[in-house]
């Protein structure tokens, strides 16, 4: 079964597509008989490539990797700027439109434009970014029912890892009352190293310096990004629309060594805990330092990794662990969601 996809946004995450797709080629189609084929890729700095008979993986990374662009690329059509995404899903004629575009919480541009765009065109979507499904997750997922397609989201909470598809799989007939763990794994590397001796500082010039914290780490250390996550593990595992705003916001940067070492002689850990629960009918959000103890499966993770506890009437307390970033861990998640849209698998 050929599959026809598009791909807007070819930075870190959609170069990080390109080279799985490529790489798993065969895999994809002899184990799960689904050949996807990229009709065109478009990026606001990088410009546009189509090809109505599918895209040369190969050579559109390459040419990415060597020129950072698709101008010249040997293609049907390219342009040096965006095409109008409606156009682009209509000429095209895909099936999957994959968004993996820049994260702006305030307004969730520009992906709530882009998907609602091909949502309303029939074309199903797959997306890493966070900020619209934490502005209107309801919104994008009526908009998809409404036209008779999906709108899948793994990569956007824990990369790859496949938290929310663990969820709506293998839990599904539990009653989820909490899920809560490290979201966000800058922080935790911070955190990490200052176990080992750094001080604050010297751990965030060092996450900086191998590319785990932006210039500006704010969205990390002050808890944004874990913030919108738990947004949408809100409305996801609950149901319930829960505003950046309302989640009770805390990030690392009071966290002192002392505080650490404190922690560490009652046998505890300090971690940023990011969590949903249901309590009441009422649900809460929150990003918090707070002591783990030993027992928690949360104390042993360190670095970059992340984990997640999620609490359940069935089956109890269900750990899973496993990579928070990464291009090719996040283009893991994109393409897991692609394969259970190709195989009629549907998501509500």
């Amino acid at each position: 079964m050929t599959v026809g996809i598009g791909l807007v946004g070819c930075g870190t995450v959609g170069c990080g597509l390109l080279e799985l797709l490529g790489a798993k080629k065969d895999c994809l189609k002899g184990r799960y008989g689904v050949d996807f084929r990229l009709v065109f890729a478009t990026d606001a700095i990088k410009g546009t490539v189509f090809s109505k008979d599918g895209l040369n993986l190969g050579e559109l990374a390459a040419k990415l990797a060597r020129d950072g662009n698709f101008h010249g690329a040997d293609a049907e059509r390219t342009a040096s700027n965006n095409i109008n995404i409606k156009d682009l899903v209509g000429e095209s004629g895909i099936s999957i439109l994959c968004e993996a575009t820049p994260t702006n919480y305030k307004t969730g541009e520009p992906g709530m434009t882009i998907m609602k765009s091909a949502l309303a065109s029939g074309a199903n979507v797959v997306t890493s970014s966070k900020g619209a499904l934490g502005l209107d997750m309801a919104g994008l997922k009526k908009l998809a029912r409404d036209n008779g397609v999906q709108i899948r989201f793994e990569s956007s909470v824990m990369s790859g890892t496949p938290l929310i598809n663990l969820i709506r799989g293998p839990l599904a007939g539990c009653s989820v009352t909490r899920v809560e763990g490290i979201l966000n794994g800058t922080t935790n590397f911070i955190l990490t190293r200052m176990e080992e001796g750094l001080e604050y500082a010297e751990a965030l010039a060092e996450a900086q310096k191998l590319g785990y914290a932006e210039a500006d780490p704010t969205g990390d250390v002050e808890g944004f990004d874990a913030a919108v996550k738990v947004s949408i593990l809100a409305g996801e595992v609950f149901r319930t629309r829960l505003d950046i705003e309302e989640v009770r916001r805390e990030g690392i940067m009071s966290v002192k060594p002392e505080d650490i070492r404190r922690a560490a002689a009652r046998g505890a850990k300090i971690k940023l805990i990011a969590g949903a629960a249901l309590d009441g009918g009422k649900v809460t959000g929150y990003v918090l330092p707070r002591e783990v103890e030993s027992s928690d499966p949360l104390a042993s993770v360190s670095g970059v990794t992340n984990a997640v506890n999620i609490v359940t009437d069935n089956l109890g307390t269900i750990s899973i662990i496993g990579p928070g970033a990464g291009k090719i861990q996040t283009a893991q998640g994109l393409i897991s969601d692609m394969l259970n849209i190709a195989s009629g698998i549907m998501w509500t």
